[in-house]
């Protein structure tokens, strides 16, 4: 929908303003009309230089983009070594159609994206809380105070020689604290996925014994002391002992099915770890 239309006052003091003040178009003030209106209207009167139309990138400059991306260069590259002939094309121009043609690294450009932009004196601000905090804050729990990465905060420390060397770092208490989480959350996944194969070993064993019930006439049965399911009494549901005796060795088969011995053998292993790991005394 077209705006209001300009009347010849409102002209007058836009030339006036222009060429007898010689203001800017930013300076240039009249009443209702914004500075796009008054940037469009200069243009028309003659009082302003149109900038040259833009030049549509050719099909021809586009497939040397596409090509140059593939030999591994960037756009620096491009227009350092003016690659694509004429028309000649900017490096803002050529970094443009760069991203629009999807030819650049997304995870850089996002990261160029959320790069810190530091206001004035924030930087030399930062360095002095990193001289007081650098022995006793990892580089993560500083970049989360201040919301830099980790690799950032470990950058501008080297430089300055403040540091901390690793085994410092991982006896600070943000690094034991994040330890302790991961320990947790590893003992959770390992009693998760022990689960699941326990679960799934149990299904394979009811279909065997199943399978057998149904195929072996005389099948010999055992049953299990703590599950008390009586399962086939062979070697894939029950453990075999081995005991030297003077006339040789005798073998055996244990009262435990396969998964009730695994899980009492696992609930074995983790008690005798909490004793070594907490002793008494």
């Amino acid at each position: 929908m077209p705006g209001k239309r300009w009347t010849s006052a409102e002209k007058e003091s836009l030339q006036r303003q222009l060429i007898t003040e010689h203001r800017s178009l930013e300076a240039v003030e009249i009443p209702g009309r914004t500075l796009f209106a008054i940037r469009s209207q200069s243009a028309r009167l003659g009082l302003i230089e149109l900038k040259p139309p833009r030049l549509r990138w050719s099909p021809e400059q586009m497939k040397l983009l596409k090509q140059y991306k593939r030999e591994g260069l960037t756009p620096l590259h491009v227009f350092q070594f003016d690659l694509l002939g004429e028309p000649y094309r900017s490096i803002w121009a050529i970094t443009k159609k760069w991203g629009r043609m999807k030819l650049a690294d997304r995870t850089r450009s996002r990261c160029m994206q959320n790069k810190k932009q530091w206001k004035a004196g924030e930087k030399q601000e930062f360095v002095r809380f990193l001289k007081k905090q650098s022995q006793r804050m990892t580089p993560e729990e500083i970049g989360n105070q201040w919301n830099l990465a980790r690799s950032t905060v470990s950058r501008i420390q080297t430089k300055h020689g403040l540091k901390a060397t690793r085994e410092d770092v991982l006896l600070m208490k943000y690094s034991l604290a994040k330890q302790e989480r991961a320990r947790r959350r590893i003992r959770r996944d390992n009693i998760r996925n022990w689960d699941k194969r326990r679960q799934q070993r149990e299904k394979e064993m009811l279909a065997s014994a199943e399978q057998l019930r149904l195929t072996v006439k005389r099948l010999e049965e055992r049953r299990c002391e703590d599950c008390q399911r009586p399962w086939p009494k062979r070697r894939e549901f029950f453990h075999i002992n081995e005991k030297k005796i003077s006339i040789g060795t005798s073998r055996y088969f244990k009262r435990r099915c396969v998964l009730c011995e695994n899980k009492r053998r696992r609930l074995h292993d983790q008690k005798k770890k909490r004793r070594e790991t907490n002793p008494k005394g």
